[in-house]
């Protein structure tokens, strides 16, 4: 696999700041629209569904949240030089998950160790093997 080329780079930035402007513009929305506030007014019935559809948009938000932090860790990324390379083994992520995901940390096969790592460790009950001795 062959380093990214500044193009490149600056495609995948372009891709970034354009899914990090989404997930803003969509939470000022959510926020201006004042659905995660008010909804006292009527009866019983309307005021559980805008609590639901209130406890659904904070969900969402939160989400949100999570994966602009992801964003803006990968942008920070360009600045050392880091973009494109696997936190697990420092080898170059595949282009095309990239393409997919500009802000993942992982290479496939060190994310496919890494869930795989977590089934085993979920099925012996949690324990590390190395903390019982």
């Amino acid at each position: 696999m062959s380093e990214l080329t500044a193009k490149e780079l600056e495609h995948f930035r372009a891709l970034l700041n354009e899914k990090r402007d989404e997930i803003l513009n969509k939470a000022r929305h959510t926020l201006d629209e004042g659905s995660l506030s008010g909804g006292m007014e009527g009866d019983e019935a309307d005021q559980a569904n805008h609590a639901s559809q209130a406890a659904l948009a904070w969900r969402l938000l939160d989400k949100d949240r999570k994966l602009l932090k992801e964003i803006e860790h990968a942008i920070d990324k360009f600045e050392t030089g880091e973009f494109g390379y696997c936190e697990g083994t420092g080898k170059l992520i595949d282009k095309r998950r990239l393409e997919l995901r500009p802000w993942t940390r992982y290479s496939v096969e060190y994310k496919s160790a890494l869930e795989r790592d977590k089934k085993v460790a979920k099925a012996r009950g949690g324990t590390k093997i190395d903390t019982l001795f």
